[in-house]
């Protein structure tokens, strides 16, 4: 079972025939528990994915899954599955490419401070800290030369 996503995610975003397409390699007509195990590979290597993504800027692992990370994992996961059949140009499954793409798109957003992941207790950085959302602008200035005391004989 996976730390974003689980079993019970892929099933409810793949139709069963769908699913049992993908990974019944042995063509028994169900999935099998080497078709369940190729379902689990591939979300574990969705969640490293999105993981070396989240290192850059979080500490991992996560106190909580927001649901978009749920949503861009699942994704990442289904468009896994699907490279296992290929992906037939200009079919409904381009429509995964497209998913997949959105989802790293958004992960490097993520990774760069363009996008943030909310959570409930707020946002926590690589070091443990507290991180801005990257909305709040950042000043920073040499001490004043000036002030009122220093210019008062002028």
């Amino acid at each position: 079972m996976g730390a974003y996503i689980t079993r019970n995610d892929i099933g409810n975003a793949i139709a069963e025939d769908v699913l049992k397409y993908l990974v019944d390699d042995e063509r028994q007509g169900a999935i099998t528990p080497a078709g369940e195990e190729r379902i689990e590979q591939r979300i574990q290597d969705a969640e490293s994915e999105v993981n070396s993504y989240l290192a850059q800027r979080y500490t991992l692992p996560l106190p909580e899954v927001p649901p978009v990370l749920k949503a861009r994992t699942l994704d990442i996961a289904v468009y896994r599955l699907f490279l296992r059949r290929g992906i037939r140009p200009g079919s409904a499954d381009e429509s995964v490419i497209d998913q997949y793409r959105l989802a790293v798109s958004w992960l490097k957003d993520v990774a760069t401070g363009k996008a943030s992941l909310t959570f409930a207790n707020g946002l926590q950085g690589s070091d443990g800290a507290k991180v801005d959302g990257g909305s709040k602008p950042r000043i920073t200035a040499q001490p004043r030369r000036f002030s009122r005391d220093s210019l008062e004989d002028f």
